[in-house]
């Protein structure tokens, strides 16, 4: 087992996360953990419109660059982490599960995931 594989076992680890994707800036998919149920390639090239939006909407407050995102949806959660200019990391959970330790271990952990892939 890889060491990118390992980093992304310990966030799927995390009660209620369902799905681990890395990925380009470009949307393609680098490594998904998870079941197969999910169509990670469709869901990857969708991740990066979400961080460019979260960039633009950033620029034009004044927020500076964005950093993570968190989209809650109808069944789940979504959460979207700039790894580096080129990476993205993008992890599913179902809804009613609490993810603020899930947010400070993607924060702590964001350049040594980058280094990984």
């Amino acid at each position: 087992m890889s060491q990118l594989d390992s980093a992304m076992q310990a966030l799927q680890a995390h009660p209620g996360v369902e799905h681990v994707l890395v990925l380009g800036r470009d949307g393609l998919l680098i490594q998904h953990a998870g079941d197969a149920s999910l169509d990670a390639e469709t869901v990857s090239a969708m991740v990066p419109g979400i961080a460019q939006a979260a960039g633009s909407l950033g620029d034009a407050a004044g927020s500076g660059a964005a950093s993570t995102i968190v989209a809650r949806m109808e069944r789940g959660v979504a959460i979207v982490s700039i790894l580096s200019h080129e990476l993205l990391l993008a992890v599913l959970l179902r809804d009613g599960v609490g993810f603020a330790p899930l947010l400070g271990e993607i924060a702590a952990r964001r350049a040594s995931l980058a280094d990984l892939v």
